[in-house]
């Protein structure tokens, strides 16, 4: 088996153990009775009335909060105020279970296939 061979192999399967590892995630829907969580959640979505999307990305320095009519957005020093009015609705980004096992099935199968053919690069 040449390196080339080798090399792709251990990248695929590198592939594979990185997002069994990590996971996916996507961002779903929260509902108006939960606005008043909005400190405790992970990275947030903001999708405003006109299409747009704002990603706030929660580390130590950046939070969201509700006060009033407005969602305030601080990240450090600064301060953003959004409109409740502007906001058509806000997501949530959280563990995707059903999106992981369907993306590391594909992987696995992808490497398998790789793995027991003969020699894939083979003209």
């Amino acid at each position: 088996m040449s390196y080339q061979n080798i090399a792709f192999r251990l990248f695929i399967l590198l592939l594979c153990i990185s997002i069994l590892a990590t996971g996916c995630h996507s961002f779903y829907e929260v509902t108006k009775d939960d606005y008043s969580n909005l400190e405790k959640m992970n990275d947030i979505k903001i999708v405003y009335k006109n299409g747009k999307e704002f990603v706030v990305e929660k580390d130590d320095t950046t939070n969201v909060k509700l006060v009033g009519d407005s969602l305030i957005v601080y990240q450090g020093r600064n301060t953003k105020s959004i409109g409740m009015s502007e906001i058509e609705k806000i997501r949530e980004s959280r563990f995707d279970l059903g999106g992981t096992i369907t993306i590391s099935i594909v992987a696995v199968t992808f490497f398998l296939v790789l793995f027991l053919s003969a020699n894939p690069f083979k003209t």
